[in-house]
């Protein structure tokens, strides 16, 4: 199961950094709020125990 958590946390990695391209420095709405939830997500399921 651990592995499974650690594959999809690399993948919102993945998603966030190809998003950080997408908010043109923060200046758009909406690839920067899914840039922010990626990088949420991302960081909760590598603290997961």
């Amino acid at each position: 199961m651990a592995w499974i958590i650690l594959v999809i946390a690399g993948l919102f990695e993945i998603g966030w950094a190809i998003g950080l391209k997408y908010t043109q420095g923060f200046t758009r709405l909406w690839p920067t709020v899914g840039t922010v939830l990626a990088i949420i997500i991302s960081l909760r399921l590598l603290a997961l125990p």
